[in-house]
């Protein structure tokens, strides 16, 4: 079996036609799965989008 497909944060974005930040904030709310890549850096499986609703909001708006 192949391994699943993994996205960057900013890939996510663009398929969901959405802000990285958006993709961001989910990630750290725990709203959508992550995944550790080998450099360290965290990605999305792609099957995750088709369960995420990017309108709903987190815990809290994060700070610029």
């Amino acid at each position: 079996m192949s391994d699943p497909e993994i996205l960057l944060p900013a890939e996510a974005a663009q398929r969901l036609g959405v802000r990285t930040r958006v993709i961001i904030e989910a990630m750290y709310y725990r709203r959508i799965p992550r995944v550790r890549l080998e450099d360290g850096t965290l990605g999305i499986p792609a099957d995750a989008l088709e369960d995420f609703d990017p309108s709903v909001q987190g815990k809290g708006q994060m700070t610029s």
